[in-house]
Formats: structure tokens, sequence, C-alpha cells
């Protein structure tokens, strides 16, 4: 007899998920990645354009003192932590990689990520992102995909066979 849940899904048994999880491929993984980063930029260059609108009255506003840069970089960056980490806690994947058709798991066992595991996933990026990945890509890098870090990895969303 199959067990199933509120809504008639049949429940997984224990340990029949594979121990293993088979990974995303790299052009779903950086598919991911631009749209994330693309939203952020949107986010960011919206709140860039709202403060402008909002401090110009009859005069220029001025750009010298590094608040509209400072408010860009922040919405970007909290846009990338809110995206990153708590929408894959909730629903186990970014905007971007829901959009993909991939999600983010622990590499251990196919299971939800912790949100501290998924932060320092999101901190490992981010430096990974902003460092190697440029001087890869500039000095023409084997295709090796990207790392998982803090022992998550990226999956599909739906069963994949190999």
């Amino acid at each position: 007899m199959e067990s199933q849940d509120l809504f008639g899904v049949v429940r997984e048994p224990p340990g029949s998920r594979s121990p293993t999880p088979v990974l995303a491929s790299t052009a779903r993984r950086y598919g991911a990645a631009a749209i994330d980063g693309a939203l952020a930029i949107v986010a960011g260059a919206l709140s860039g354009l709202l403060y402008l609108i909002s401090e110009s009255g009859a005069e220029v506003p001025s750009l010298s003192g590094g608040a509209l840069s400072g408010r860009i970089l922040a919405v970007c960056i909290g846009f990338s932590l809110v995206n990153q980490v708590m929408l894959t806690a909730i629903f186990r994947g970014s905007v971007g990689k829901l959009i993909v058709g991939t999600r983010v798991v622990r590499l251990s066992d196919g299971g939800r990520a912790s949100p501290i595991r998924l932060l320092l996933r999101w901190i490992g990026g981010i430096a990974y992102g902003l460092t190697i990945l440029p001087l890869a890509l500039l000095l023409d890098g084997t295709g090796t995909p990207p790392p998982d870090f803090a022992g998550v990895c990226i999956t599909y969303a739906t069963n994949k066979s190999s």
C-alpha cells in the first residue's frame, strides 16, 4: 500500500531517494545565473532611477556624494541575497533556477538545503563569480562546470535519468 499525502501525491519511501543527485547541465546553471544577475541589476537600476526622480527638483541632483552608487550597490546585493538565499530556502530555487527548471539540494542526499548552507553558497558564488570565473573565461578555460559550494548542488527540478 502506497502512502499518500493530503493531496493524493504518493510519498517517497525512506531511502528511495538517490544518494547522489543528477547535476544540472552547465548551460542551465549559467542560464539561471544570467537571469538572477540581470534581475539584481534591474532592481538596482530601478532603485537608482527612483532616487534620481525623488531628488530632482528644479536643479540637477548631485552625483558626487556616492549616494546613488551606494544605493544601487546595496539594492543589487540585497536583491541577490533574498533571491539566492531566502527564496531558495522556501522554493528550492531562485527565480532564475525556477525558470530554467533546476533546484538547489544537499549534495549528500538530495534533500532541502539549510539557510546557513545557502548563505555560505551565496558568499562562495559571489567570490567565485567576481574573481575566478572572469579569469577562466579570459584565459579560455577548460569548460569545466563551476564548483558546488557549502555541500549543496544544482540539480534538475524533475527526476531526470542520466
